[in-house]
């Protein structure tokens, strides 16, 4: 049986790396053929034996052990190190490191298949293109789907104080942000520079590893530190109750809310980022909630009125945000409640929410 990571698979996964710095040579992908100092650089890791080399802290386990392949590129940079990881699936699962080994956290984004994360908060899904990380500190499952390559850098968690509670989760999902993409798009490339051209001499040693930990420290900052969490929900529950005051008022959009909050809009969104709802998700369902309070007030009101009312600009406003998110014209909804008043539990609900699923952020308020 021929290797899985052919050549194909190999150049792919080093145009990949490159950023498009390096490209296929020949028209025939089958027939790709991958620079002779990258072959040198990889390590190829098969089997079982292979699996045990591969998994750091963790123990893996596949379908077919036996079947099971790797090719591996990595380059220490003082205490970090860079890695990519091609790879048929398997699964690792992360136990508490030992306390006599350094702790350490694995930051890696997936350029190919794809992972499922699995911690003590639920599975999460690390897709083409999104970053996370495992931690020594923590407990983890990840899954790795379908021939996978995932790329990025390992540090000391000792050059993260302050994030003990985060890593303590053993893996997470790190926001879907510019930040994030960038950063991973850039430790690729480094990768790629350090393999192709090792030679570089004690300064670019120091200098990638200094910005290397300061990439990941940026990307960590994406989340509360230790002692910020409380603190966070207090800022959470106190925009809530901004939105409730001020949600009818139509000139009230997100830079209104951040100036009550006596912050920035960036920061006003990197408060919410992680969590259920977004912040214009939020005041969107709230002025949704007051429509339909009012289009059930009897005599009724005209939609221009109702629209008023509820905090949206004008009728026409009021009815596409509210065909949207509730599935129904405001007219059609009326209608339907004058044959059978709703609940009010009811009438509180998207329809989204009350058949289960997640409710949407829509788009952002103003």
């Amino acid at each position: 049986m021929g290797r899985v990571l052919d050549d194909a698979e190999m150049a792919a996964w080093l145009a990949r790396l490159s950023g498009g710095l390096w490209t296929r040579v020949g028209d025939d992908p089958a027939g790709a053929t991958v620079p002779a100092w990258f072959t040198e650089e990889v390590l190829r890791l098969e089997g079982q034996v292979g699996m045990l080399q591969l998994s750091n802290f963790g123990t893996m386990k596949a379908h077919d052990p036996d079947a099971f392949e790797a090719a591996l590129l990595r380059r220490s940079i003082g205490a970090t190190m860079l890695y990519s990881t091609l790879q048929t699936p398997h699964t690792v699962t992360y136990e508490r490191g030992d306390e006599a080994d350094e702790d350490i956290v694995i930051v890696g984004m997936a350029n190919q298949g794809g992972e499922r994360l699995h911690t003590a908060t639920g599975a999460q899904f690390l897709s083409v293109g999104r970053m996370g990380f495992m931690s020594s500190l923590g407990a983890s499952v990840v899954e790795h789907l379908g021939v996978s390559d995932t790329t990025g850098v390992v540090v000391p968690i000792a050059a993260l104080p302050g994030y003990t509670s985060v890593l303590a989760r053993g893996a997470e999902l790190f926001p879907d942000t510019p930040l994030t993409r960038a950063a991973g798009a850039a430790l690729g490339r480094m990768l790629f520079e350090w393999a192709k051209d090792p030679d570089q001499g004690p300064g670019a040693i120091a200098g990638t590893e200094a910005a290397l930990l300061a990439l990941v420290r940026g990307l960590f900052r994406q989340f509360p530190a230790d002692g910020e969490a409380d603190r966070a929900s207090e800022l959470r529950a106190e925009a809530g109750k901004i939105i409730e005051r001020r949600h009818r008022d139509a000139s009230f959009g997100i830079e209104e809310l951040a100036a009550d909050l006596h912050m920035s809009r960036r920061q006003l969104f990197r408060l919410f980022a992680g969590t259920e709802e977004s912040v214009a998700g939020r005041l969107s369902r709230r002025r949704l909630a007051t429509a339909r309070e009012e289009l059930l007030i009897l005599p009724a009101q005209d939609l221009a009125t109702v629209a008023t009312r509820s905090g949206f600009t004008d009728a026409a406003a009021l009815r596409a945000q509210f065909s949207r998110h509730i599935g129904v014209s405001p007219r059609a909804f009326r209608h339907a409640a004058s044959f059978r008043p709703p609940r009010l539990a009811e009438a509180m609900l998207l329809s989204d929410e009350q058949s289960g699923a997640p409710v949407s952020d829509g788009p952002r308020a103003r």
